[in-house]
């Protein structure tokens, strides 16, 4: 690792910070300084999907990919944004109630310790080496390729293992090559930590002043320690960076069930539809998150849903690029060989077994699923109903998901063994999605429910 290489990725992750403030202005309006530096982990992450969106579309329509491209891309970006934020009025999202001097002392805490963790966290980012199978064999592969070869090659993308799997984060991985001006991979490690950073930064960003700060940093805490996440927060590999978007769009939907803010649901919409471009699971975790939302809206459904609707057309319409280029190029997709038969077999039992099992193991998940099911509860007697269904819906939704993927491809084995099944990797959104969720559930049982549970419903302020 060297300072050169550093600075250039830091400069790389400013860029998509300062792309996406200016999506996130555009998308919000202008809003008062305090909220601006509130949202800059959401902005940054927005940013982080805006070009990962644009990149895709950009190499699969044959344009190379090196410096000068990088440059360009986030000068238009910011230039767009900068046109249509303009003409946009003054946001009129009111900001939460001033803080008191205890919760203050409690947020400043909460930083300390979570900074803290993550600082020490970045000693072991700039001296970790590439030692997962999946990383080496086929993400920082096709990243390098990126790099070399100025675009999605057609030789390296079709030979390496998962070769349908989308590209976001092969170019991210080249981009970050470009900044370091070499193909560092130790240094690359970095950028998951920055990824990792912005998206507590975001959550917490999201959450401040709606929720009580003992609740939202003691949650954040614990999911940073989780034993499994702990040990695989730097992998070179998609599965965090997909989560991480995932997640923070989860997020943003339990907010838009109460504010119905424009800007909250089409920057969800960005953030789930770089996720379909990241893994081929991103668009399952969308599946979740839109339907879960379709549940907690039901009073509202002739207003909510065609605009979920539209949500899910966009997510899907964001992946056609892709699909026609590995199409075209003799790329075949991987999709599944089991079938009714399957799903009428014992298989099916086991795997719905096996999915709860790992869900409830506290040695890897510590007690973030058992506080996620109280919270829920409570929620559901005390709190916002709607956030109660949300949630309850979403994480079922989310444990289906990883039980199917036994079901579908009856060749892994039903096993929580990674090297064999990725379903510990798919129930690390899940545990996320708990932790960033729980601190709504609280918040509305600990300030009380309001007179209406629904969008029109006033949010009642933070003590």
């Amino acid at each position: 690792m060297t300072l050169r290489a550093v600075a250039g990725l830091v400069v790389l992750h400013a860029a998509f910070a300062v792309a996406g403030a200016g999506v996130l202005w555009a998308l919000r309006g202008r809003a008062r300084r305090s909220d601006a530096v509130r949202l800059v982990g959401l902005g940054y992450l927005l940013g982080v999907a805006t070009l990962g969106l644009l990149w895709t579309v950009l190499l699969t329509l044959g344009v190379p990919f090196g410096g000068a491209t990088i440059v360009l891309s986030v000068t238009l970006v910011v230039a767009v944004a900068v046109l249509v934020g303009r003409r946009r009025q003054p946001g009129v999202e009111r900001s939460g109630p001033r803080s008191s001097r205890r919760a203050t002392i409690v947020t400043l805490a909460g930083i300390v310790a979570v900074g803290g963790y993550l600082v020490a966290l970045f000693r072991v980012a700039r001296v970790e080496g590439v030692f997962s199978f999946d990383g080496w064999a086929f993400w920082v592969t096709r990243g390098k390729a990126v790099y070399y070869f100025d675009g999605l090659d057609e030789q390296v993308f079709s030979t390496v293992p998962h070769p349908s799997y989308p590209p976001v984060i092969p170019i991210l991985d080249a981009a970050a090559f470009h900044a370091m001006g070499s193909v560092d991979v130790v240094t690359l490690h970095v950028q998951y930590w920055l990824l990792a950073v912005g998206f507590v930064v975001a959550v917490a960003g999201l959450l401040a002043g709606r929720v009580p700060p003992w609740i939202l940093w003691s949650s954040l805490a614990l999911a940073l320690v989780v034993p499994r996440l702990r040990t695989n927060v730097l992998a070179a590999q998609a599965d965090l960076p997909l989560d991480y978007l995932v997640v923070t769009a989860a997020v943003l939907v339990a907010l838009w069930l109460v504010d119905r803010h424009a800007w909250q649901l089409t920057t969800a919409a960005i953030l789930l539809a770089c996720g379909a471009l990241v893994k081929r699971e991103g668009l399952v975790l969308a599946a979740c998150v839109l339907l879960a939302a379709l549940a907690a809206t039901g009073r509202t459904r002739r207003s909510a849903w065609p605009r979920l609707a539209i949500v899910g057309v966009a997510i899907v319409a964001a992946t056609v690029p892709w699909r026609l280029w590995h199409a075209t190029h003799g790329i075949e997709g991987e999709t599944g060989t089991g079938g009714v038969d399957t799903l009428l077999t014992g298989r099916t039992i086991d795997s719905l077994r096996l999915a709860l099992d790992v869900l409830a193991d506290a040695e890897r998940w510590s007690l973030v699923p058992t506080i996620g099911l109280v919270a829920a509860i409570l929620a559901a007697v005390w709190g916002r109903r709607s956030h109660a269904v949300y949630a309850t819906v979403l994480v079922l939704l989310l444990t289906l998901a990883g039980a199917s993927t036994s079901i579908v491809f009856p060749e892994i084995g039903v096993t929580a063994d990674e090297a064999v099944n990725p379903i510990v990797r798919l129930t690390v959104a899940t545990v996320l999605v708990i932790s960033c969720l729980t601190p709504l559930l609280l918040a509305g049982v600990w300030i009380g429910r309001p007179p209406v549970d629904d969008a029109s419903a006033e949010e009642p302020a933070v003590p």
